[in-house]
């Protein structure tokens, strides 16, 4: 897959990427299904110097029936509990349908606070537990697996964009910095500006 994008083959890129990523989906299906306990969602964080990506497996009746994943960015100085509580507060607290379970990766300060708050809000229990061993502990780590995938794919698919752009404008580097200008007005009048400007990027 790599070597496509190198090649410049980007179609054949993405097909390849697509297909070992319809692979894992497989693989992590048969083995969610061994787990005993039903109604889980489980969390994994991957992180690099600009992007933090949260993905999260939905466990149904011992079986994961699907996945999303988020994109947070401006987080690169804060601790990966802080990222895992302020995910659970804005995710969970607005959702109708809370699991019995969400497994993360690591224990969280206001774990045992959050955890009551979601359980009054579903009038059941709900708990918040980051495992330790055993087979919990492997299904948190593929979750974490696969959002350091998605943030792989989405840095490949950001230079495969840049590529296009250094060649469209016959630079001899790819662009570090970009910057766009928006100016709307009303008849001629109210003129308003906008300035928006990409981060640094690092050529690979």
């Amino acid at each position: 897959m790599k070597q496509s994008a190198l090649n410049q083959k980007y179609e054949e890129a993405a097909e390849l990427r697509d297909k070992i990523q319809a692979i894992e989906n497989i693989n992590q299906k048969q083995k969610v299904s061994n787990m005993v306990e039903n109604n889980i969602d489980v969390i994994g964080i991957a992180r690099n110097d600009l992007n933090v990506c949260v993905e999260i497996f939905f466990v149904r009746g011992s079986k994961m029936i699907g996945r999303e994943h988020y994109f947070l960015n401006e987080l690169k100085d804060m601790e990966t509990g802080e990222i895992l509580s302020g995910f659970i507060k804005t995710y969970y607290i607005e959702k109708e349908n809370i699991p019995n379970k969400i497994m993360i990766e690591e224990k969280i300060e206001d774990e045992e606070l959050l955890s009551k708050v979601l359980s009054e809000k579903m009038g059941r229990k709900v708990e918040i537990k980051s495992p330790q061993k055993g087979e919990k502990l492997r299904f948190v780590e593929m979750a974490k697996n696969n959002a350091k995938v998605t943030l792989e794919n989405k840095q490949e698919d950001k230079y495969e964009i840049l590529t296009e752009i250094k060649e469209k404008l016959e630079l001899d580097f790819l662009p570090r910095k970009i910057e766009t200008f928006d100016i709307s007005n009303i008849s001629g009048t109210n003129i308003v500006a906008r300035n928006v400007r990409t981060r640094r990027w690092k050529n690979k």
